[in-house]
């Protein structure tokens, strides 16, 4: 299925779909660790770990690679928080080697926002700031194959097959 509203490569990248299940379902499934891991990323399983403060000025970290010599991982801080309507935050990938260099993507921003449409949710998702056009399609196809593990999930979630 194609959650892609944006052509790949264009500025921003918008993402977008109608989920079954209602807002505060979806909200907590972007805001709980141990949620993320269930849907987050190129396919299940992506996130190795995950940390999320809650909170405008709080941090959060998706490891999604972990190897001896070095750590690959999304991070960034959130602006904005209004609960079950609206996520703002930074963005930025990050390799950390086990020499110690660091390398890091200049910030971009992700508005996610959430809003019931009749007995579904409609979640919007606009990432923008991302420099490059390479950058753009890899961003628009990790959105895409994440917003479909999630659907999956949240199936599931609602049948209580899992909590």
């Amino acid at each position: 299925m194609e959650f892609l509203r944006s052509a790949p490569g264009d500025e921003p990248v918008v993402v977008e779909t109608t989920f079954g299940a209602p807002v505060a379902r979806v909200y907590r499934a972007w805001t709980e660790p141990e949620e993320i891991k269930q849907w987050f990323g190129l396919k299940a399983g992506s996130v190795h770990s995950a940390e999320i403060d809650l909170r405008v000025g709080g941090h959060w970290c998706f490891v999604m690679q972990q190897e001896a010599d070095r750590r690959a991982s999304l991070q960034g801080e959130y602006l904005r928080i209004e609960p079950d309507t609206c996520l703002e935050f930074t963005w930025r990938h990050v390799v950390e080697h086990k020499d110690g260099r660091r390398e890091a993507t200049p910030d971009s921003k992700v508005i996610v926002s959430f809003r019931m449409d009749g007995e579904s949710n409609h979640v919007h998702l606009r990432h923008e700031g991302i420099r490059r056009v390479d950058a753009r399609s890899g961003v628009g196809q990790g959105w895409n194959a994440s917003f479909a593990q999630l659907g999956d999930w949240l199936d599931a979630a609602m049948q209580g097959d899992r909590r």
